[in-house]
């Protein structure tokens, strides 16, 4: 997967999750398929993109 792929992950979890929580959670759990998918994948910046503040 590449970076726009994750960007749109990321949107995705954002725009359709209110809870900050529950956007986290569903975050976290995508955590290890991403990195496995892409070695250089940032988990700082998807939580930031997808959670955020």
């Amino acid at each position: 997967m590449s970076r726009k792929h994750f960007i749109a992950i990321a949107t995705a979890i954002r725009s359709n999750f209110d809870d900050k929580a529950l956007r986290q959670a569903v975050s976290s759990a995508l955590i290890p398929a991403l990195k496995e998918s892409n070695p250089n994948f940032n988990v700082s910046r998807f939580l930031d993109a997808a959670v955020g503040e």
